[in-house]
């Protein structure tokens, strides 16, 4: 566990040593020059699509470092804990027919964001509550 925060200090130090030596490269050039750069260097048509795949990157990376920092947080509050009582099971059957019919709901909606999510505004956080407009 250990050399996991390691490596994320390790990231960020890298992150910053790179923001610090390598400013960013400002063009000197019209639009057309500018979207003919972006299609060449994404190898995409869509210069539109080029940008979003290219800042999804950074954008993906840092969610799943925000995801793992909190799992891993949960983890080591809830360690030892122990129940405070026991866990009873729904004793009738429509509650449990309900309950089904919930979890099977929910499972659908999650894969259909975790398969068209990322496309749309709000990227692959629609389900969470995140940002932007999710549809």
């Amino acid at each position: 566990m250990k050399w996991l925060y390691g490596l994320y200090i390790a990231a960020g130090v890298a992150l910053f040593f790179k923001m610090l030596f390598m400013p960013d490269q400002v063009f000197d050039a019209d639009n057309r020059a500018i979207v003919a750069a972006i299609v060449q260097d994404s190898g995409i048509p869509n210069a539109l699509t080029g940008i979003l795949f290219r800042n999804r990157l950074y954008d993906t990376i840092f969610e799943v470092l925000v995801f793992t920092v909190a799992i891993m947080g949960v983890r080591y509050l809830l360690a030892n804990e122990k129940p405070l009582s026991t866990v009873h099971q729904l004793p009738d059957q429509p509650s449990i027919v309900l309950a089904r019919l919930g979890a099977t709901i929910a499972a659908i909606v999650s894969i259909e964001l975790a398969l068209r999510g990322h496309l749309s505004p709000g990227g692959g956080l629609c389900g969470g509550g995140g940002r932007g407009n999710c549809h």
